[in-house]
C-alpha cells in the first residue's frame, strides 16, 4: 500500500521568510538548511532520499528508480520501484499524488501544467506501465477565492479549460475544481485535503509572501 506525506511549514531548520521547513532550493535559502531539511524528511519517511524535480510548469513526464539522479527536470514523476519516494515542492500549485497497485506518481499542477495537459499525460503514462486501481489526492494549495489573475489572463485560461472558471469580477482561477475534472475524466478516484495555502499561515504561500519556501507532498509504494 502507498504511502503519502504532506509537510506544512514547521519543524525545520530554516530562518526569516523560509522559517522553517521549506524544502525549495532554488527560493533564495541557504543550500545548508534546505540540505538540512531534507534530511529531516529522509528521516521522517525512513527511506532512501525522495526523488526531487527541477519543475517549469511543462507536461514532461518521467519515470525514476534509485539509479536516477535527483533533482530530474519534468512536472511529473512516477516510479514502480517499492521504497522510492517522489516529491513534489508547491507553495500554491497543487501536488498531486497518485497511487495504484504497482505504480505511484507525483505532478506539480499549476495553470499552466493543468493548461498543457500534465495530469493526462501522466495518467497515461502510468496505465501504459501497467498502473490500475489509481487514487489521487490533492495536498495543500491555493483555492479559488486567492488565485486572481489579471483579466486577460483569466479570460485566456478559462477559454481553454472552462473548468478553471469563476467569474469575471474576481477573475479567479479555480485550478482544484480543473484537476478534479480531468482525474475524473481518466477514471481515477479522486480525494482532496482541501487545505488552502494563502489562507492557512501553517503552509508556504507565494501569492500571499512572495519571498517564501516551499512545502512537499510526498509518496512512497
Amino acid at each position: 500500500m502507498a504511502q503519502i506525506l504532506f509537510s506544512a511549514r514547521h519543524g525545520g531548520v530554516s530562518q526569516g521568510e523560509f522559517g522553517s521547513l521549506n524544502f525549495g532550493d532554488h527560493v533564495g535559502d541557504t543550500a545548508l538548511a534546505v540540505e538540512n531539511n531534507r534530511k529531516i524528511l529522509k528521516k521522517l519517511l525512513s527511506q532512501i532520499s525522495p526523488i526531487f524535480m527541477n519543475q517549469v510548469h511543462g507536461n514532461e513526464v518521467i519515470e525514476v528508480d534509485s539509479n536516477s539522479n535527483s533533482p530530474v527536470t519534468a512536472d511529473a514523476l512516477i516510479t514502480r520501484q517499492a521504497g522510492l519516494p517522489l516529491a513534489v515542492l508547491c507553495a500554491d500549485c497543487l501536488p498531486i499524488l497518485i497511487k495504484g497497485s504497482k505504480i505511484v506518481g507525483a505532478i506539480h499542477a499549476g495553470r499552466r501544467g493543468i493548461l498543457n495537459g500534465i495530469i493526462a499525460e501522466t495518467i497515461s503514462r502510468m496505465r501504459a506501465l501497467g498502473g490500475d486501481n489509481l487514487v489521487a489526492t490533492i495536498g495543500p494549495a491555493i483555492c479559488s477565492r486567492c488565485y486572481e489573475v489579471d483579466l486577460p489572463m483569466y479570460l485566456d485560461a478559462i477559454s481553454h479549460n472552462a473548468e478553471l472558471a469563476t467569474n469575471t469580477e474576481t477573475h479567479c482561477l479555480d485550478l482544484k475544481r480543473a484537476a478534479r475534472s480531468q482525474l475524473s475524466v481518466q477514471g481515477v478516484e479522486v480525494s482532496d485535503i482541501e487545505i488552502c495555502t494563502a489562507h492557512d499561515s501553517n503552509f508556504f504561500s507565494y501569492r500571499r509572501d512572495g519571498i517564501t519556501g516551499r512545502n512537499v507532498g510526498v509518496i512512497v509504494l
